[in-house]
């Protein structure tokens, strides 16, 4: 199963990041809120209190718990909320008015709102966002102040924008560093699906090259020594059978048997390490199945790039081994070694090593997964997994 994108991760830590603003905020401008309580009609400040506040705590369980979808709904919840409050301030104050020095409590913290709108919003509406709440807490604070007419209005309508908006471009980097590494994922995935069908050819290429050469130039070098014989005969029919049946692996398309997938994967395996101690078995109910070359490929390929890595980061004195299992309805493949193994959970989700050559591979194939099984200082399994989508279901 594929795991969240880097940036469902990212939007979701900062939704705990501002649903913790949002919890500071409450505290810290408490005595504010319940000091300016009298000057507002009576319905203004339960209602904004709850509406403002009720939805940025519930971001944190929301984060952990709700889907994106959710989660952006009650950011814009929080977002209208918070701006129906500036709107609504000046007719709901009733004085008297504000010190030059004091600010209404709704026009302090702009910048946390519209810092929560990055995890939803395209970036041209955060931006509109943050322009307008901060323009307007400035206005709600100038006209709550007494004497406001000797406060630089525009001056501090600058100074809240630019003060917001660091934060905010901040966050929306964040977030779009996330959707970024994830397209450069999907990238790199699909060039590993590419990378994969072109070993898979090499592959074919070799089987081609070592059939002309152990089953045709020596039937003709046959031919020429003893001439016609019923060993000849033989020999030939098997030459012309195998190639007939590796034509059909050609054509890319075709399923192919047990026997054939073992030789793919064993070509592919060997190409790596010559020495890889292989051991296969074939269920007996499997040998009239067939394997779709996609599976195939992704398998042979998988496999490969399993037994690579182990060869460049087991160690020097790593014993290797593969199984190979083909059953009637699934197949199974074990890279296995007693190198130096390394910690799973130390790497990070978007790292596109094991994360793109391997399970991107399998994941791409319909039936497939990977598991990687490592421990420090105890080796490393692979475990390759292929189920027919007709048996999965």
């Amino acid at each position: 199963m594929q795991g969240p994108s880097a940036e469902e991760r990212l939007s979701r830590y900062m939704a705990r990041f501002a649903s913790a603003g949002a919890f500071a905020y409450l505290v810290l401008l408490g005595p504010q809120i319940l000091s300016q309580f009298d000057r507002l009609q009576l319905w203004y400040t339960p209602l904004f209190v709850c509406s403002i506040f009720g939805p940025a705590l519930c971001l944190s369980f929301a984060s952990f718990r709700w889907c994106m979808r959710r989660i952006r709904a009650l950011v814009t919840a929080l977002a209208v909320a918070y701006l129906a409050g500036q709107v609504l301030w000046l007719p709901a104050f009733e004085g008297p008015a504000l010190g030059l020095t004091e600010s209404a409590w709704i026009a302090v913290f702009p910048g946390l709102i519209s810092v929560t709108t990055a995890i939803a919003w395209s970036n041209r509406a955060i931006f509109a966002y943050l322009l307008l709440v901060a323009s307007f807490g400035q206005v709600v604070n100038y006209f709550s102040r007494i004497d406001h007419g000797n406060v630089p209005l525009f001056s501090d309508i600058v100074f809240g924008i630019v003060f917001c908006g660091i934060f905010t471009v901040t966050v929306t980097l964040v977030v779009r560093t996330g959707r970024l590494l994830d397209t450069t994922r999907v990238a790199a995935e699909s060039q590993a699906a590419t990378a994969a069908a072109s070993a898979a050819r090499s592959v074919e290429r070799e089987r081609f090259d070592a059939l002309i050469h152990d089953d045709v130039m020596s039937t003709l070098l046959s031919a020429a020594r003893v001439g016609n014989s019923p060993a000849l005969t033989a020999q030939s029919t098997t030459a012309l059978a195998r190639m007939d049946r590796l034509r059909a692996g050609i054509s890319s398309t075709e399923p192919v048997g047990p026997d054939s997938f073992l030789a793919y994967v064993r070509s592919a395996l060997t190409e790596v390490d010559d020495d890889v101690v292989i051991d296969a078995y074939i269920d007996a109910v499997s040998r009239d199945s067939t394997l779709p070359m996609e599976a195939v490929r992704a398998l042979s390929a998988s496999a490969a790039e399993a037994l690579r890595n182990s060869v460049r980061h087991a160690g020097d004195r790593a014993q290797r081994a593969v199984r190979v299992r083909v059953d009637s309805d699934s197949v199974r493949i074990d890279v296995r070694d007693d190198g130096y193994g390394f910690d799973p959970g130390s790497v990070a989700p978007h790292r596109l090593g094991l994360a793109v050559s391997i399970r991107g591979r399998m994941r791409q194939l319909q039936g497939g997964s990977a598991e990687v099984t490592s421990t420090p200082g105890h080796g490393t399994r692979v475990t390759l997994t292929y189920r027919s989508p007709v048996d999965a279901t």
